[in-house]
């Protein structure tokens, strides 16, 4: 990174940052970018391969289809440059993104197979379409097949250009009001659909959009001819990208125009507001926003003759967990006449008004399936043991408070990694202390009798803080992060270790440091917890008991775990660092992903020594990486003496299933 300031403070700063986020910057992660950018006033670009992009403008960043993997250059100038490009680094690099969206999937991913395209029918009336979301539905039609919009005229007068500006920026302001909406689905993945809304928004705000359209108006077009014209233009840059999730933003752009127009022109043909009792959705388009405006906990499926696998209606299909199938060739006149219908989404086959042979045998398999789900349900809110009576804690990994509700509803036992570094990350300055006690202590409170863990600043490196610059590093997964970078630097752990003391006088918290691989980082660490301590005790302030733990995380700590059982209370075994350091296997790199086995024999001999030296010393030892949730490890675990598996929370009742079968 390079920087020069003038008198007037303006900077210049560029970085190169590679982007890990998966399928790069399409819509979501692209918006989200903007939204960050948005709050600097410093002009950014990001460039890749020679082209460069507003980072203030969706539509901007989306075409230069930057992929996961892809290299990229952050450039920023202004007084507060150096905050944007370090926050945008780490955006793109994956370390900032919202763990919320984990815990928001209804539907757990090993459920959500890859798209398919059925090859052909396999019985008389089949309809043939993309497989969009797994499943299978039987039932009442609801058709929504509208009119495109089209103009009513194609020029206006000189004096009229003033007010149909005025006219389409109110437009603009409504559908964006329509994006604002929630989802009444009473549903935790309404985390998503809010996600992609927001995305679509920025879209519709887009300046690229705006400029073009107003240009057009200015120059006498009629508003609904120009804004057709424009998102009709837009689409088809986005078509010509080679990658399917960046084509499939061309049907958002066209989508967010078609509901402008339909605005300016006062008409909606069917109100999907109107869907008052369950029933199977039959469209020809249909777009986000569309589908935002319906009652989801209504939909029990979905048929359309537009769309990818990888459209958004795909991706808010999946995660609300309903069966879809995109992308049927059917005349519109067959699916006008549908008065029930019976989908396979893990086919892509859809039967309209199937006779009853087929409804029964579709209805047969539907009650098959909602009695697997009901049967996984029942362990929601079970307290596991094993055959032989052993008490398993089965919790939740989190990054915010806004995912308390749904780790609840899924049953979490508490919290195993409390991921506190996403609280520094989000915004622009360093949480205080009492903000950071504010949120420790909801918390705690929320999962009260059970325990929450909170793992320290796990920062540095790779992953910046606002107003720190990170020390540059050739291999930042080896660097100067963790614990080391915290020790060295106690006006950033002191704050946030008091906030955990104080927070464990409402409730049960312990406190884990990540990156341990030797004793004398753990001596300190303590040291530094009873400084606290005393200072908060001499203010009259309260702080609560606080058990000590340590991330198993490197293979330093798993050699000597028997050394440092002695000086902690428990230990959590990181499985995913555990296994991309015993592996020498970097794992954000898929071609890599064959090393990167938690059953590895390397690694498995790992969490054994770890589990035995906990075992022998006495003291609880928990997993809170991707092994814990995984069905084939989760019984192995348990027989070294895990007591504690910590996951995303939509894994926690089939994990609590496993356990108790065990």
């Amino acid at each position: 990174m390079a920087g020069q300031a003038t008198v007037e403070q303006v900077m210049d700063v560029e970085r190169t940052a590679v982007v890990r986020l998966e399928e790069g910057l399409h819509a979501r992660p692209a918006a989200r970018v903007v939204q960050f950018a948005k709050g600097f006033s410093s002009d950014i670009e990001i460039v890749k391969g020679g082209r460069s992009a507003n980072a203030k403008s969706t539509v901007k960043l989306m075409l230069l289809a930057v992929k996961e993997g892809d290299e990229i250059v952050i450039r920023a100038r202004g007084e507060d440059a150096e905050a944007a490009v370090e926050g945008l680094a780490a955006i793109v690099a994956g370390e900032a993104d919202d763990p919320a969206r984990e815990a928001a999937q209804t539907v757990p991913p090993e459920h959500v197979p890859a798209p398919t395209v059925a090859q052909e029918p396999a019985a008389p009336g089949e309809l043939v379409g993309v497989a969009a979301s797994e499943g299978v539905a039987v039932g009442r039609a609801f058709v929504y097949l509208p009119r495109e919009p089209q103009p009513e005229r194609g020029r206006i007068a000189a004096q009229e250009v003033e007010a149909e500006t005025l006219r389409f920026r109110r437009a603009v302001e409504t559908v964006c009001a329509m994006l604002e909406r929630k989802a009444d689905n009473g549903d935790a993945a309404a985390a998503t659909a809010a996600d992609i809304m927001a995305a679509l928004k920025d879209v519709a705000q887009d300046p690229e959009f705006l400029t073009a359209v107003e240009a057009r108006i200015g120059a006498q077009e009629d508003p609904v001819a120009a804004v057709l014209a424009v998102g009709a233009d837009l689409a088809e840059r986005f078509t010509h990208i080679d990658d399917a999730y960046f084509r499939a933003r061309a049907e958002d752009v066209r989508g967010v125009a078609r509901q402008v127009a339909n605005v300016l022109l006062g008409r909606d043909e069917i109100d999907l507001a109107a869907l008052a009792e369950p029933a199977i959705l039959v469209a020809g388009h249909l777009s986000a926003l569309d589908l935002a405006r319906l009652p989801l906990r209504l939909l029990e499926g979905l048929v359309t003759t537009e769309g990818g696998p990888t459209s958004h209606i795909a991706i808010l299909a999946r995660s609300f967990g309903f069966p879809a199938v995109v992308g049927v060739k059917a005349e519109e006149a067959a699916l006008r006449s549908a008065q029930t219908v019976a989908i396979d989404g893990g086919r892509g086959v859809a039967v309209v008004n199937p006779d009853t042979a087929v409804a029964a045998a579709y209805a047969a398999r539907l009650e098959k399936a909602k009695a697997e789900r009901r049967a996984l349900a029942a362990f929601t809110h079970v307290a596991p043991k094993t055959h032989d009576g052993r008490a398993i804690e089965v919790a939740a990994n989190l990054g915010s408070e806004a995912e308390i509700d749904g780790a609840l509803g899924f049953g979490a036992m508490g919290v195993g990694l409390f991921r506190t570094e996403f609280l520094f990350m989000h915004g622009k300055t360093l949480p205080s202390e009492d903000e950071q006690f504010r949120i420790y202590a909801r918390v705690v409170k929320a999962f009260d009798p059970h325990a929450v863990i909170f793992r320290t600043l796990d920062i540095g490196g790779d992953k910046a803080l606002p107003g720190i610059a990170p020390e540059r590093e050739e291999n930042p997964f080896l660097g100067w992060r963790g614990i080391r970078m915290c020790l060295d630097r106690p006006h950033l752990l002191k704050p946030q270790l008091r906030a955990i003391l104080r927070a464990a006088a409402v409730g049960t918290a312990r406190v884990m440091f990540p990156m341990v691989t030797d004793i004398a980082e753990v001596t300190a660490a303590r040291a530094l917890i009873e400084a606290c301590r005393q200072e908060l005790m001499d203010e009259g302030r309260e702080a609560g008991p606080l058990e000590v733990g340590i991330m198993v995380e490197t293979p330093a700590a798993a050699l000597c775990a028997a050394t440092l059982a002695r000086e902690v209370d428990f230990f959590s075994i990181g499985t995913n660092d555990l296994t991309q350091y015993t592996m020498a296997a970097d794992r954000t790199n898929a071609r890599l992903a064959h090393l990167n086995r938690a059953d590895h024999p390397a690694v498995l001999a790992m969490i054994e020594m770890t589990c035995r030296a906990a075992r022998e010393a006495g003291i609880k030892v928990g997993v809170c990486g991707e092994a814990a949730g995984e069905p084939d490890m989760i019984p192995r675990l348990l027989g070294w003496g895990v007591s504690e598996l910590s996951m995303s929370p939509s894994l926690i009742p089939r994990a609590k299933k496993i356990v108790s079968e065990t």
